[in-house]
């Protein structure tokens, strides 16, 4: 290559040189317009880190009173369950009683200490606690 050659190469590469410092003084606006949506955007990252975080705790909260309820509900099933036997129970003998014209009075006695018990299942029931959601 002869020294006019490279002297034409060179001026060549110094315009591109320039032209690619004009071309980056022209958007420099825009990288920094850039850099600040990326800021913004970490931003919004962290927020929703901390809403998730949030969220987390709102289930857990949520779980253990869904355990509470689920709990008291097997409970109340129970007395009620117990309820329901002893009604059932009840009605048979009570059948039995219209059909006999005599009323024994250990039949009476028994009733009564059955009813006894059901009053106690339905104190049992409520005391249990309502939760609160």
């Amino acid at each position: 290559m002869t020294n006019s050659e490279s002297a034409k190469v060179l001026l060549m590469f110094e315009q591109l040189q320039d032209s690619i410092q004009i071309i980056a003084e022209q958007h420099s606006g825009l990288i920094d317009r850039f850099d600040g949506i990326d800021q913004r955007l970490d931003g919004m990252d962290q927020r929703f880190d901390k809403m998730d975080q949030r969220f987390d705790k709102m289930e857990n909260k949520f779980d253990k009173k869904f355990k509470e309820v689920d709990e008291k509900l097997a409970i109340i099933m129970t007395y009620l369950s117990n309820i329901d036997d002893e009604l059932t129970e009840i009605k048979s003998d009570l059948k039995a009683l219209k059909k006999n014209d005599e009323i024994s009075k250990k039949k009476v006695d028994n009733l009564e200490k059955r009813v006894l018990r059901l009053e106690e299942e339905f104190k049992k029931l409520k005391a249990v606690q309502p939760v609160v959601v």
